[in-house]
């Protein structure tokens, strides 16, 4: 007799697929439901949506499910309609204007002198173009779209004297990490004319965001990728592969560069794994034994979180992966600490495939650095410790920037701090290749004082 027969896993239709907002949740207030129960308190037990206890992170869930498919704020079409509209008081804007909470500032110092007040960050004064500065300060904030419609209109209106390819630098950089390739190449005609020089070349590790309006290659699988944290932020990731499931026979997500995950996180990709499963969509997984490390990783056995959605994510793609003995031993854990077992484990219908991420190749020269990672973002204690302990052993420490995208504004004061307790330690350290958007930011907010900031070639 196989274990979960004595889980009562036989009241399940064969290859029926756990639901992530059907099965117990610790904080659910929901009575346990025990080993060899009936079926009918099994039953009462998976029923949580139509009742009138949920858990407050499935309705997060919800609410950003709901969202997903919302039309974006349709940014004024002026530089002046962008400063009144920082002006706004945000009761006026209309309730899809969240995302512009970080707005054009009048004077970006200010804005950052308030920031200062009230955190860490102190900005020097600078003769840097305000342009420069807000465009910094709001791809930071990860505004790209008001941040484009700066650097924009500063090209065309051509009053940035010799801080005039700093722009254009930065706008190239910004259209490279958004994926717009079309744009980027149209940009880089007339910085050629303008400049009668080489423009930068496209560089795909450079892309945060590979979704975004560039052309599909034909004959190619489109691709959305995660980084960063797997959290309720990834809405944009989720829309993107629902609509590539309405026009593509399969779709390629990528997980690599994911750094941790959280609950919320956990429960949309988990819904929209079974939608596309639904469409006969055929997946391409990149990275998802790694994520599903990450997952463990905040998994407890025995310790009944407010949401199951985490477990089920990861028997999940473990179910996904094909990984049948995998998927077993993670029920084990999951019928001991939710007593309920999830079905037994059947084989994807869909086609699934697992590939590995193509690996840049290797730089001799950045042996002796330290490479930052694409995000830094949150908290930056660990990434501190581990600039500090590179610094102890090498004189200049180098900090390879060739693949950071983009460096959080908060947790950029953060960064701040802790540089300059290394630099008040007697520790020289230097930011190479950095690109123009975060050199910038790094000028906003001081760090360029406080270490060598060496910014990419083009």
């Amino acid at each position: 007799m196989g274990i979960f027969s004595l889980f009562g896993k036989n009241n399940r239709p064969n290859g029926t697929r756990p639901e992530d907002d059907k099965l117990p949740a610790a904080a659910d207030n929901q009575a346990p439901v025990l080993f060899g129960e009936n079926q009918e308190r099994l039953a009462n037990s998976t029923t949580l949506r139509d009742g009138s206890v949920r858990s407050t992170t499935t309705m997060k869930i919800d609410a950003i499910e709901s969202e997903m498919s919302s039309e974006f704020v349709h940014l004024p079409s002026s530089p002046k309609a962008l400063a009144d509209s920082a002006t706004t008081p945000p009761s006026t804007l209309g309730s899809n204007t969240t995302q512009l909470t970080l707005p054009v500032m009048s004077r970006t110092t200010e804005y950052l002198d308030d920031q200062s007040r009230s955190g860490s960050i102190e900005v020097s004064v600078s003769d840097t173009p305000e342009v420069i500065e807000e465009a910094a300060v709001l791809f930071a904030s990860d505004q790209n779209d008001i941040a484009e419609a700066l650097l924009l209109s500063a090209i065309s209106e051509d009053k940035l004297g010799s801080s005039t390819h700093i722009v254009w630098w930065m706008l190239l950089d910004l259209y490279q990490i958004t994926g717009k390739q079309q744009e980027f190449d149209n940009l880089s005609v007339d910085f050629a004319n303008k400049f009668e020089t080489s423009p930068p070349t496209w560089i795909d590790i450079m892309t945060l965001d590979p979704q975004a309006k560039s052309q599909e290659k034909t004959g190619t699988t489109p691709a959305v990728a995660f980084s960063g944290k797997l959290d309720a932020n990834i809405g944009k990731q989720l829309e993107r592969a629902q609509k590539l499931s309405v026009t593509h026979p399969a779709v390629r997500l990528e997980f690599t560069r994911v750094s941790s995950v959280d609950p919320i996180g956990c429960g949309l990709l988990l819904r929209m794994l079974k939608k596309l499963q639904k469409s006969g969509l055929d997946l391409v997984l990149v990275g998802a034994d790694e994520l599903a490390d990450k997952i463990r990783e905040i998994l407890l056995v025995g310790r009944r979180d407010e949401t199951a959605a985490p477990w089920l994510l990861l028997l999940e793609i473990l179910h996904l992966l094909n990984q049948e003995q995998a998927y077993e031993d993670a029920s084990i854990d999951y019928s001991i600490t939710f007593e309920v077992s999830p079905p037994p484990f059947v084989a994807p219908h869909s086609k699934i495939i697992t590939a590995a991420e193509e690996a840049p190749a290797a730089n001799p020269a950045s042996a002796n650095s330290l490479l930052m990672p694409i995000l830094i973002e949150g908290r930056t204690e660990e990434l501190l410790t581990k600039i500090q302990t590179h610094a102890n052993s090498h004189s200049p420490a180098i900090m390879d920037c060739s693949r950071l995208v983009r460096v959080d504004f908060s947790a950029a004061g953060e960064l701040l701090n802790g540089l300059a307790q290394l630099a008040s330690n007697g520790n020289a350290i230097e930011f190479h290749s950095v690109n123009h958007l975060v050199t910038a930011l790094f000028k906003v907010v001081g760090i360029q004082e406080i270490v060598r900031v060496v910014p990419r070639k083009n």
